[in-house]
């Protein structure tokens, strides 16, 4: 047994050591080659698509273990817990009038996108393909809006639940949704210069070598975040590395007991412990606000350990993608992807366009790659038409964000839920649902005036005669 076990364990150093040379030679290959520089796509992807051809599910070059693909599962308890750590929204920022239209914005999307998926998946793709189950509806905005992390969490969730195959189909729409997001991102851009809707600039330049590279001039180099503890009594990274790990244990044994407390009751339960670790980050963070421990947080530390565990989880995510599975979905999934950016289009022109009196176009960026993949493809885009960042997208989505949490982490755990309490009729009762959220959200934004339909969508013409 003790064999055993240190053999489990350095087969764990192995793979996250191969991964993490996966994620260099990733960076290697996005400095060197045009093509990747070109559309943009992410070190981790590369990694992720290297460790797919050449790992265990590919040609078995690479010496991953047969556990590999259980990682994603794990980071991205790490990647919830340490999204509310060290979070201290200013209360101007929050008091903005503008506010309301990205929040509409924003969230809107989201919830739109899950009732998309549901409606073509129950309506449409079950009638040509019967034993396609109702979950698969949940896929596309779970990748799209919810990018590689969500994807695996609400997978595992659901092959938990018995429903086969969801972890592989929510990766793959996930890895759709980032690339396609740019992709397709860049083509809206160079239609949107032409029809005159950017403010800050004419066409878009090439953008800096470090949004090409991934690599930044060492004259354009700078430090970030605070050390908040003397190394002389512990290392400031472990320090807040610990604390995001306390929320994510928290979590992790919080989901077991919630399963244990209601099975005591005849319900058995199951909330994922992504969700329970979100929780306990809100706890954690709570507490250290009411302490004044926050004021030894530093939140560029926390966002580091978040973005390494993310990257992390999208090697491990592609890398174990079952591409027999991708195959025999290969239609619905391209169905529901394809839905899935021709409404996020639609909305970016008739919901975007009337949400915000100015710089329409650039704060919407950011929606467009929130909804398409994660923030940060929204900020690259953004910041191709806005390079200095006046418009505010950024900071008015991330405040927004602070507020649809509740809605969109609901999204990410009720339906599964419902689908497995009510089957047959789950999938039914959790799609109107979504629909009538949408209209309520709909509602609300027409009365607050956060979305004016009348609104002309503004045009600018050429920034030198602004």
């Amino acid at each position: 047994m003790q064999q055993l076990t240190g053999a489990a364990i350095w087969a764990v150093f192995v793979d996250f050591s191969i991964m993490a040379v996966l994620l260099v030679i990733g960076q290697i290959l996005r400095a060197k080659i045009k093509l990747f520089q070109k559309i943009l796509i992410p070190s981790a992807l590369i990694g992720g698509f290297i460790a797919l051809a050449f790992g265990p599910k590919g040609l078995g070059y690479i010496p991953l273990s047969g556990t590999f693909g259980t990682y994603a599962s794990i980071l991205i308890v790490i990647v919830f817990a340490a999204t509310p750590i060290g979070d201290r929204p200013n209360k101007e920022a929050l008091s903005g009038t503008v506010i309301g239209g990205m929040f509409f914005n924003i969230t809107g999307i989201a919830v739109l996108q899950y009732a998309v998926g549901l409606i073509v998946t129950i309506y449409g793709l079950s009638y040509l393909y019967p034993n396609l189950p109702h979950e698969f509806g949940l896929m596309m905005a779970t990748g799209f809006y919810g990018g590689h992390g969500t994807a695996a969490a609400v997978g595992k969730a659901l092959q938990d639940l018995g429903v086969e195959n969801m972890t592989d189909l929510g990766n793959t729409c996930a890895t759709i949704g980032i690339v396609g997001g740019i992709i397709f991102g860049i083509v809206i851009i160079n239609w949107g210069t032409r029809k005159g809707y950017t403010h800050y600039v004419d066409n878009p330049e090439e953008l800096p070598i470090e949004l090409r590279t991934g690599l930044i001039p060492p004259e354009k180099q700078k430090a970030e975040g605070k050390i908040t503890i003397s190394s002389i009594c512990l290392d400031p990274m472990a320090f807040h590395l610990g604390i995001v790990l306390l929320a994510s244990i928290l979590g992790y044994y919080g989901s077991k007991y919630f399963l244990t407390f209601t099975k005591n009751l005849g319900y058995g339960i199951a909330i994922p412990d992504f969700c329970t670790a979100l929780l306990f980050g809100f706890v954690v963070n709570w507490v250290l606000n009411k302490t004044n421990g926050h004021k030894y947080v530093d939140r560029h530390s926390v966002a580091r350990i978040q973005g390494t565990a993310t990257d992390f989880l999208m090697v491990s995510g592609i890398g174990s993608l079952n591409l027999k599975v991708v195959l025999d979905y290969a239609v619905p999934l391209l169905a529901v992807c394809v839905m899935g950016f021709l409404v996020t289009w639609w909305w970016f022109i008739y919901v975007g366009g009337k949400s915000s009196r100015e710089d329409w176009f650039e704060r919407n960026m950011m929606v467009w790659g929130h909804a398409t993949g994660v923030a940060a493809t929204g900020v690259l885009l953004q910041r191709v038409v806005d390079p200095d960042l006046k418009s505010r997208g950024i900071e008015d989505s991330g405040i927004s964000d602070l507020f649809n949490r509740p809605i969109i982490i609901g999204l990410q755990v009720v339906p599964p839920i419902i689908m497995n309490l009510f089957p047959g009729k789950g999938g039914h009762i959790t799609t109107w649902v979504i629909v009538a959220v949408v209209v309520v959200l709909w509602i609300f934004a027409y009365a607050l005036k956060w979305w004016v339909p009348s609104q002309k969508i503004k045009t600018y013409g050429k920034v030198g005669n602004n």
